[in-house]
């Protein structure tokens, strides 16, 4: 059994940028736990503010919600506050993620680029902790997978999306050649399309801006590459062909196995 461990800023990210991968992981068999550094209490409930008391209890509650429906069973917060992962010790955040790395043991960390996906500042900065963290770790056969951006994503769906202020500026950085494309079938996209709407605080204005519809063409592809570096080199990337194009099967063999 393959363990997946999905590091991430704030409620909603694993859903937005992977849910899909997340979901085919689990209905494949393989240990899923997903963990989260905040719970998303600095930002806002439905377009409005909140007290981040509230709207931590809110989010965690929609979390867990919206993990169920891509059957993710393991979940665990690390607490720190939500806007300021760049101000809190460098040397603590790695330290808690290589804590986490030794408790869980997976074989695949699945995480954002440096870009952060969406440029904000906590995906950016703990996609540089994750990486020194797994560089600590030092387990060759251990696997990074970054959630990024294909040009054609972010040609059709960035616009819209940034009517709500989703990417900061100057993001999404695109990845012209991304190691592999999951296209969800239609369980997949069902699952992943109702974990995004459980997350109502954040998601449900963008269904009733957009409707289901373009929600669903929004999410039914994820890109992800294999950055060469940490336990992941040559040999973790041997056999990767660059922009592949795969099914559910063949997207989770070539990002955990590095075969087609």
């Amino acid at each position: 059994m393959t363990t997946i461990l999905g590091i991430w800023a704030h409620p909603d990210d694993e859903a937005f940028v992977a849910g899909g991968f997340l979901a085919d992981a689990v209905r494949r068999g393989d240990r899923v736990v997903c963990m989260h550094m905040t719970s998303g209490e600095g930002g806002l409930l439905d377009r409005q503010p909140c007290p981040p008391e509230t709207l931590a209890r809110v989010r965690q509650h929609e979390l867990q919600d919206s993990l169920t429906h891509l059957g993710v069973e393991e979940q665990r917060f690390l607490g720190y506050p939500d806007g300021y992962l760049d101000y809190v010790p460098g040397d603590d955040v790695v330290a808690r993620i290589y804590d986490e790395l030794i408790e869980v043991q997976p074989d695949v960390v699945l995480s954002f680029g440096n870009d952060g996906f969406t440029g904000h500042p906590d995906h950016r900065t703990l996609s540089a902790s994750v990486t020194t963290a797994l560089e600590v770790w030092n387990q060759p056969e251990a696997r990074l997978c970054h959630a990024i951006v294909s040009s054609e994503w972010k040609e059709r769906f960035v616009p819209p999306l940034n009517e709500f202020d989703v990417f900061w500026p100057g993001y999404p950085t695109v990845c012209t050649s991304p190691d592999a494309t999951l296209h969800l079938d239609v369980e997949l996209l069902d699952a992943k399309v109702e974990a995004l709407r459980a997350h109502t605080s954040q998601m449900k204005p963008f269904f009733d801006a957009y409707g289901d519809d373009f929600m669903r063409a929004m999410a039914s592809t994820e890109h992800f590459r294999l950055p060469d570096r940490v336990g992941l080199g040559s040999r973790a990337n041997e056999g990767m062909a660059s922009a592949t194009d795969l099914e559910p099967d063949q997207s989770r063999d070539a990002l955990i196995r590095g075969s087609r």
